[in-house]
């Protein structure tokens, strides 16, 4: 029988970029962060045509959104080049040039936790560093010299094109102190670290089938503290040689 030409209208559609391919859970603060601000709802007030360069957003509460955040309205992505404070009566930003039209009241998520999308692999592994004898058969620490160090590695299968590996390879092409970053690690028992670190440079690697990996290092250079959220209110804990 007969057919149909095909629909004109394709429906919405948008393959989502930030997830884990591991339990362990790593988040990159966005610059600036002095709190974590939990997944808030932002809404955009009016009506946004391609190539504008500013919306005004709305927020139940007082949200400080930094500039070069990148928020997602649908399937349409802006990338804010102000800080701007969204309140609850609205409060305009400068974005980069739209590259999509956006609805009115269309809401995006914003959280200042930017998830490591697709990490493979995640592993901080803390060390202690202390000068040690041996007494009586056993290995006895005397004298802690540097407390306690941090080095981990991060592999990420996801490419340039996503805003946090964007932002990995641009701090491991920078020397300290412009590759700091402060990284938060959640593992699924409740246990969480929170360290400021250098990002190391960036190794771009290839596998079978055509998959992309980004591989950087992140080694302490500032402070490193741990909470225990099972706790009915946790708080960062300062990890130290005390």
């Amino acid at each position: 029988m007969p057919q149909g030409t095909l629909p004109t209208s394709l429906p919405a559609d948008n393959t989502p970029k930030t997830y884990s391919g591991t339990k362990l859970v790593t988040y990159i603060l966005a610059v600036g962060a002095t709190g974590i601000v939990p997944p808030t709802t932002l809404t955009n007030v009016a009506a946004v045509a391609a190539a504008a360069n500013t919306l005004t957003l709305r927020a139940a509460a007082d949200t400080f959104i930094p500039s070069g955040s990148t928020l997602t309205f649908g399937t349409a992505q802006v990338i804010t080049t102000a800080d701007v404070t969204a309140t609850a009566a609205g409060a305009a930003v400068a974005i980069q040039p739209a590259a999509t039209p956006i609805a009115a009241n269309a809401t995006a998520t914003y959280t200042n936790l930017l998830e490591v999308p697709v990490a493979e692999e995640s592993n901080p592994t803390l060390t202690d560093q202390e000068e040690t004898i041996n007494v009586h058969g056993r290995i006895t620490p005397i004298r802690v010299v540097n407390g306690k160090d941090m080095t981990a590695t991060i592999r990420t299968l996801g490419g340039i094109d996503d805003p946090v590996v964007k932002r990995l390879i641009t701090r491991g092409m920078s020397i300290s102190p412009n590759n700091r970053e402060r990284i938060i690690w959640l593992y699924p028992d409740g246990f969480a670290l929170l360290a400021t670190v250098n990002i190391g440079a960036p190794t771009r690697q290839a596998a079978a089938g055509n998959s992309q990996r980004v591989q950087v290092s992140a080694n302490l250079s500032g402070g490193l503290f741990w909470a225990n959220l099972n706790d009915p209110t946790p708080i960062w804990e300062a990890v130290n040689g005390n």
